[in-house]
């Protein structure tokens, strides 16, 4: 599942934290628990796991505030894309 994946890898990149600290709503950046290092980490996780480019325009506060905010990202690039070959 791809929000344990991304739970992972900032339960990696965050010195101090466990996996078992951060939801789906946890304030990823209000806590940070993301850097800049660890959130183009993350958008290369994306990449590679969810088979979506995260255009730099969406690398904004509002799509990483959380790890739901990021799979909403990933679920509206993906329609899109979807959309798009239609």
């Amino acid at each position: 599942m791809l929000a344990n994946k991304i739970l992972l890898l900032i339960a990696e990149t965050c010195a101090g934290c466990e996996s078992d600290q951060i939801e789906l709503d946890t304030p990823l950046l209000e806590l940070n628990f993301l850097d800049s290092s660890a959130l183009f980490d993350l958008v290369d996780l994306l990449n590679r796991e969810a088979g979506v480019a995260i255009p730099l325009r969406e690398v904004t506060p509002d799509n990483f505030a959380s790890v739901r905010a990021i799979i909403d990202l990933v679920e509206r690039l993906q329609s899109d894309a979807f959309a798009a070959q239609a």
